[in-house]
């Protein structure tokens, strides 16, 4: 009888243990990512004058002969921010600056607005933290019949 309450808590322990691990590893992994966040802004500001480099958040007008790399490079080249975020943030803040949302076809002569911090902010914590976090909203759950 008295093993069986020993096996209990110690599976009861084994089971909890993970839910704090994982709480505290989220928390973790979300200061290493603000840190970061905080690191490409340094990293901007205090970067050298690049030649025919883009300043992020400003407008960049298509030339013909340009590709959505070469954009990104230009304007995020230098940090250590995957120039594929780079790229999928320009294309969705401007649709109709490429048909059909395709990266190898961009419209020469187009205004595009090249990414800032804020937006990858926006696309990295997109919503209001403090009900994400509270999980009494169940509008997104599941439903099973």
């Amino acid at each position: 009888m008295n093993s069986r309450l020993i096996c209990s808590l110690f599976a009861a322990s084994l089971i909890a243990s993970p839910v704090s691990a994982n709480e505290q590893q989220t928390q973790d992994h979300l200061k290493v990512l603000l840190g970061e966040l905080l690191h490409l802004e340094q990293q901007i500001d205090t970067r050298q004058d690049v030649v025919n480099a883009i300043a992020p958040g400003s407008e960049y007008r298509i030339k013909p002969g340009d590709s959505l790399t070469d954009i990104a490079k230009r304007a995020y080249g230098e940090t250590n921010i995957k120039l594929s975020l780079v790229k999928q943030l320009i294309i969705s803040n401007n649709p109709k600056a490429f048909f059909r949302s395709n990266a190898n076809y961009m419209y020469a002569n187009k205004v595009i607005t090249i990414p800032s911090i804020e937006d990858f902010r926006a696309m990295l914590f997109s919503g209001d933290t403090d009900t994400l976090l509270n999980g009494d909203d169940k509008t997104h759950w599941i439903r099973f019949p």
